[in-house]
């Protein structure tokens, strides 16, 4: 569900050539391949459980458009600095906040590793109970998919990445095929009489909002080989906004028709096992390998004396604990703490980038000119936490001013740190 881009290593820290950049609606298609998930039909099925199909499209679309608002700027960066995110982030919070900045990423990206590990292994248990096997326990089957998982990612990453895009399609066509049945079988007037429970219009766009806010906050590793403003547009609309909304919509509706929250169990009832399985197994394996790489790269930037593979087995390890402990039971919350959490970390860097230093970071382009890199942004870090912090307290006092915590989180982190900054500017001419 995260893809870094450092699928391959070559300019970790250095801008991409120009002649390496390819076309946007090529990297579009594959941003719309990776939303259809095992994780985000878990999540479409939630919403819809939760909040009933009119009021979670309303989630959807709301919080879908928040998010390609957000990915524009962040994929411009991307396009016009062609740096991954680490070093951009080691350009506005310095080079030892940084690492506070990727320790935060990589607690996010483990819990998506543990939430997947979960559905992993509760997706093999339904299907051998389908078929009548029920020889071992579904925590077995955690277990075993996360040292499948991270054996891959320590010796096959590359194979397995490939893979995921070639399965990717398939995924997408199943989704809607399923999707399609389900109308069939109940008609969409029904659907949307079938109400929904548990939480209201603000957190369901706060799930949406957080189900997809690290791929905004990572978007410069992709649109780094962007060619235009355009391109980073198309991207972020069709990618991160489209693309996420109809995977999360066409979820939706088997959830309710079949009132089961379940892929393998309503695609058991429609007689695809066999397929549903081997499509949601293998697109499972290889994005949760994805999630485990990635969470592998960024707490390397934190542990930088550690091997990486040891940093995968470790990071393995705890995820799959914490996906035995029914982290996914939790998944609403989850996503919601994600989207209040999270925003104000690409706040920080696009203000910093657009209205700061008016789109220039001469002289800080690679790794091997430290000089003008300050070591900690203090200002930075604050306004990240002043800006999660109230997010996190008006989700929880339902005080929200725009209905969505995400976008006061965002908001505030924003303003906090380009008023501070201005401040120590003027402090600073004034001596």
């Amino acid at each position: 569900m995260r893809r870094l881009d450092a699928v391959s290593d070559g300019h970790s820290t250095s801008p991409v050539p120009e002649d390496n950049s390819v076309s946007g609606i090529r990297i579009a298609v594959v941003c719309i391949a990776i939303s259809f998930t095992l994780t985000g039909l878990y999540t479409g099925a939630a919403l819809a459980d939760s909040l009933g199909l009119a009021a979670g499209i309303r989630a959807i679309l709301i919080g879908s458009a928040v998010l390609a608002v957000m990915s524009v700027p962040a994929a411009i960066i991307g396009a016009r600095t062609r740096l991954s995110t680490y070093m951009i982030v080691v350009q506005v919070f310095g080079t030892g906040g940084a690492r506070l900045v990727n320790l935060i990423l990589a607690a996010v990206l483990l819990g998506w590793y543990a939430v997947t590990a979960e559905l992993f292994g509760r997706t093999c248990f339904v299907t051998m109970q389908g078929y009548g096997i029920t020889a071992a326990p579904q925590w077995a089957y955690t277990i075993a998919s996360g040292l499948l998982v991270m054996a891959t990612t320590i010796f096959g990453f590359r194979a397995i990445d490939q893979l995921s895009i070639a399965v990717a399609p398939v995924l997408v066509a199943l989704t809607a095929y399923v999707a399609w049945l389900a109308l069939e079988h109940t008609p969409w007037t029904r659907l949307l009489a079938i109400p929904g429970h548990h939480v209201d219009l603000s957190t369901g766009i706060s799930a949406v909002i957080g189900g997809m806010i690290v791929n905004v906050v990572l978007m410069p590793d992709i649109t780094r080989y962007a060619r235009s403003a355009f391109d980073c547009a198309q991207i972020s609309i069709t990618g991160n906004g489209i693309g996420g909304g109809a995977a999360l919509i066409l979820a939706m509706l088997p959830a309710l028709a079949f009132r089961e929250l379940d892929p393998m169990k309503y695609m058991s009832m429609l007689g695809l096992v066999g397929i549903a399985f081997a499509t949601l197994v293998v697109s499972t394996w290889t994005i949760n390998c994805v999630n485990l790489y990635s969470t592998g790269l960024v707490t390397s930037t934190v542990l930088p004396t550690v091997s990486y593979a040891r940093v995968v087995i470790g990071c393995g390890i705890a995820g799959t604990l914490l996906g035995l402990i029914g982290i996914a039971d939790r998944l609403i919350d989850f996503l919601v703490l994600l989207g209040v959490i999270v925003p104000p970390i690409a706040a920080v860097y696009i203000t910093d980038f657009f209205i700061l230093r008016r789109q220039d970071y001469s002289g800080a382009a690679t790794a091997a000119s430290p000089s003008p890199i300050r070591r900690f942004n203090i200002t930075g870090l604050i306004a990240c936490g002043v800006g999660g912090s109230i997010g996190v307290l008006m989700y929880f006092t339902a005080t929200s001013l725009t209905g969505t915590p995400a976008i006061e989180s965002f908001l505030c982190a924003a303003g906090v740190y380009a008023m501070a900054e201005w401040a120590a500017r003027r402090i600073k001419e004034s001596r």
